[in-house]
């Protein structure tokens, strides 16, 4: 704040959200996690000056989840803001406004003219960079997350056979990793079955397929441990994996091992996705990118690894490692012979390279089932 001449920061968080940054900036700052509605946090530079949270819902608030004293119920962000800014005399400083992509259009427009559009700036990259470098508390409870996350897919392998839905499924893993200690799940729990591009297509949405025998079928999903995630996938089989599966698979750790290779401080994340997308068009002769993404209070966070294409959102500019980020490797390929395959884990960025958060197998998964109910 100091090097931009910012005064205040103003930073709003909507309820959560699978894209970026939503939930977590309020969260991040204040320890109060949005849930009902919108949220804000004004935190002046000068600090003899006391910070202020608007939560969403008054009559759910416990006191304790918050360092701020100042708390305020849910009203209108605009005039809260003008009434703080009079009554600390900040009328004419700089404010920098964090999580503008969370706010309504119309929302942002009303802090411009009330305030003063001269005053504003947009000052999101303050939050997004701070977040990206994880404390070892925040590593620790993404760790503990897989930790969780394996139990899911241990789980599922014994739980899945021909008959049951993938519904059931998701319904298996998700109540084992709740006993386990998942506060939620950042994601859908996605279970895609079969080698059907129209029904794997709607993997976001799936659940209605029933499991046949000799199915392959694969896992993506997340767990919440402390207000982290963590992001898993791994391919399944209803019987023993055939020698194409096992080779389909094997490229795919190929290209992980080869961007966890090139992963460490001071490399551009354009060249972790280049090294994975190098071992993938080697063997199937493609153009691949997108491999990743950061991973914390948001299951898709900054840094995005290989998405420096989409030219309009800064969130996807090209952007070096720095030490402890946590990102997410995630190959996947789709052959009608095999279906849909993918291999995803978090890694904790070093000055020399990175290292995995989990101990999960990197192996397709045989489920123990396989007879008809």
């Amino acid at each position: 704040m100091n090097d931009r001449g910012i005064d205040v920061l103003v930073v709003y968080s909507a309820p959560g959200s699978i894209r970026f940054g939503q939930r977590g900036h309020v969260m991040y700052l204040s320890g109060y996690e949005p849930y009902f509605g919108n949220t804000m946090v004004i935190l002046p530079r000068d600090e003899n000056l006391s910070p202020l949270l608007e939560i969403d819902a008054a009559n759910y608030f416990p006191p304790e989840c918050t360092w701020i004293e100042d708390v305020k119920s849910a009203r209108d962000h605009v005039q809260l803001l003008k009434d703080y800014l009079r009554e600390n005399r900040l009328e004419k400083s700089k404010i920098g406004v964090v999580g503008e992509y969370s706010m309504s259009p119309s929302l942002y427009a009303r802090f411009q003219r009330e305030i003063g559009q001269s005053q504003i700036e947009v000052a999101s990259d303050i939050l997004e960079e701070e977040r990206t470098v994880k404390s070892e508390y925040e590593i620790q409870c993404m760790k503990r997350a897989s930790q969780i996350a394996k139990k899911g897919i241990e789980a599922a392998a014994k739980f899945a056979r021909p008959g049951i839905l993938e519904s059931e499924i998701v319904g298996e893993i998700e109540r084992v990793c709740r006993i386990a200690g998942s506060q939620g799940f950042p994601h859908h729990t996605m279970v895609t079955s079969g080698k059907d591009l129209n029904h794997l297509n709607w993997w976001w949405y799936c659940s209605k397929r029933k499991l046949e025998q000799g199915d392959p079928w694969l896992l993506d999903f997340g767990t919440m441990y402390n207000g982290y995630c963590c992001d898993i996938s791994r391919p399944f089989t209803l019987s023993a994996p055939s020698k194409k599966q096992k080779d389909v698979f094997q490229v795919l750790v190929q290209a992980q091992e080869a961007a966890q290779k090139a992963a460490r401080e001071g490399v551009l994340v354009s060249e972790v996705d280049k090294a994975a997308g190098e071992v993938l068009g080697e063997v199937w002769k493609a153009d691949w990118w997108g491999i990743g993404h950061g991973v914390g209070l948001e299951v898709h966070e900054w840094p995005f690894i290989g998405y420096q294409r989409i030219l309009d959102d800064k969130a996807y500019r090209d952007r070096k490692l720095k030490t402890n980020m946590v990102i997410s490797i995630e190959p996947a390929t789709y052959l009608p012979e095999v279906g849909d395959m993918q291999i995803e884990d978090q890694f904790r960025v070093t000055k020399t390279g990175c290292e995995r958060l989990n101990d999960i197998p990197r192996e397709i998964m045989q489920c123990q089932q396989h007879g008809e109910i």
